[in-house]
């Protein structure tokens, strides 16, 4: 943690989350000598254990100063989903994102076995909602790319939600490839067999997450949670667990600013709105085109067909064919633009027209 001055803290998350990297228990403990400040959290993690990410997340969502996420190379699973507690979120032009279904390593009989399916399934549900929250995408959509294992670059990110800009990144982020974070995510797999051999671990774990006054019961104790698995750390994420474990942050008073602490987060929260009402403007007008596209193309339906009722009638072969206007393509001809637009304009274009861009992306995407 890092105080930047004006009531502000940056927070490093450069590491797995959970026993071998950050955990809950430790950024919890640091997030509650924070209270009020304005949170800048950085971001450059494989992801880890679902049950700390949650407790992290939940945090973030609950802290009261807000918080600004900057996604600098990679938030990928887990790390994805504490991204998503951000408002607004930014990520580097050459940063991923990756989402996908949970998975464990997991020992025990068929009974054992399906129960652990459906603990997974659970899950699954709690880590889409998050998204979904954040996107404003649909649960299948969501799911979809979560089945898929998709990865996003910052336009793709920025485009469909998960992301609300992008700034300049940092070159050496441009070495972060799908196929060796892939190796990592491998590695970080069959590292950690022993966690879901002790069934008793995880309740314990959430049991701590949960309770809401855990904060305050951990002040300078925390640096042993993680220190049996240390070297498997070492070998698996990059080094930078030391900047999060430390807590420089006390020299940050947190009694001298109870009025620039409501006049920052007024702040922040209608600049939030303004961007939402602006949202639901432009997809209140992309209805209403759509209304009136339909009731054109019911009309020129209408009219064809009288046409060519009279032609029959007459006994004469039709002049000329109608053409039939029809919302997809009028999509189509939407998601064109969007397809050639770069950077803020293609943000422009998505924002304003995301119904008709679904549209075009169901048609244009193989069954």
């Amino acid at each position: 943690m890092e105080s930047t001055g004006n009531n502000e803290t940056t927070i490093t998350l450069y590491d797995e989350i959970g026993a071998f990297g950050a955990g809950s228990k430790q950024f919890l403990g640091d997030l509650a000598k924070l209270a009020g400040q304005h949170i800048h959290l950085r971001i450059n993690s494989p992801g880890g254990s679902v049950i700390e990410g949650t407790a992290i997340y939940n945090a973030l969502r609950r802290h009261k100063g807000g918080v600004t996420v900057h996604i600098d190379a990679l938030a990928a699973s887990m790390a994805s989903v504490i991204a998503m507690a951000g408002a607004p979120v930014y990520i580097a032009d050459n940063a991923l994102m990756m989402i996908h279904n949970p998975w464990t390593v997991s020992m025990g009989g068929s009974e054992d076995l399906r129960k652990e399916a459906d603990l997974l399934d659970m899950l699954k549900v709690n880590l889409r909602n998050a998204y979904v929250r954040k996107t404003g995408m649909s649960e299948t959509d969501i799911s979809a790319m979560m089945d898929a294992e998709t990865w996003l670059d910052a336009v793709d990110a920025v485009a469909l939600g998960f992301a609300d800009a992008i700034e300049e990144g940092v070159a050496a982020a441009a070495t972060a490839t799908p196929e060796n974070l892939r190796a990592r995510f491998d590695t970080f797999a069959k590292a950690k067999p022993m966690d879901n051999i002790e069934p008793t671990a995880a309740p314990e774990v959430e049991a701590t997450v949960v309770s809401e006054s855990a904060p305050v019961e951990q002040p300078a104790t925390e640096p042993a949670p993680a220190v049996e698995a240390e070297p498997v750390a070492q070998e698996v994420i990059a080094p930078a667990i030391e900047e999060v474990v430390e807590t420089p942050a006390v020299e940050t008073p947190a009694v001298e600013e109870p009025q620039a602490k409501i006049a920052g987060a007024d702040s922040i929260l209608a600049k939030y709105n303004a961007v939402i009402t602006e949202r639901d403007e432009a997809v209140a007008g992309l209805k209403e085109a759509s209304a009136k596209i339909e009731t054109l193309h019911n009309a020129i339906n209408t009219e064809r067909e009288a046409l060519a009722r009279l032609e029959r009638s007459l006994g004469l072969s039709a002049a000329r064919q109608v053409p039939v206007v029809t919302p997809t393509e009028n999509a189509a001809n939407i998601y064109d633009q969007w397809k050639n637009a770069t950077g803020a304009e293609k943000t422009r274009i998505f924002r304003a027209n995301r119904k008709a861009l679904e549209i075009a992306s169901k048609n244009l995407t193989p069954q």
